[in-house]
């Protein structure tokens, strides 16, 4: 039951990130979150806490799987991510109402590495077994 929610938790979050790249494509997000040019560094940590909450419920998703044959290597799901916005960023380059920006790139890394992180630094689970006895 809790994975089917971690699961639907995170088509949520996939849909409502999609909707906002949406939105900033077609050049509406200055209505939307133009309150962040206000906060210092506002539109920085919007990237990071939108990919790093993503990264942490794609992880915890696919139940913190790391690449296989390395122990302390990235884990699948920040890969993915970092592919994917990566290409998500490079193609802001070429539509009219986005600006391709290095910096909202190393927010988006940064997002990558503190959602992983934090999976990490959760408990390991223990079989319902194993709690059981």
């Amino acid at each position: 039951m809790a994975r089917l929610l971690l699961l639907l938790v995170f088509a949520l979050f996939t849909i409502a990130f999609v909707s906002i790249l949406v939105i900033a494509n077609r050049g509406g997000g200055e209505r939307l979150w133009g309150f962040l040019a206000s906060i210092p560094c506002g539109d920085k940590l919007g990237h990071l806490g939108l990919v790093g909450s993503r990264c942490f419920l794609l992880n915890l998703a696919l139940d913190r799987r790391r690449a296989p044959g390395r122990r302390g290597g990235m884990m699948p799901g920040s890969l993915i991510l970092l592919v994917l916005m990566t290409l998500e960023e490079g193609s802001q380059a070429f539509l009219a109402y986005r600006s391709f920006d290095l910096l909202d790139g190393l927010a988006n890394i940064v997002g990558i590495i503190c959602g992983e992180g934090l999976v990490r630094m959760l408990p390991a689970s223990r079989p319902e077994s194993a709690i059981a006895n």
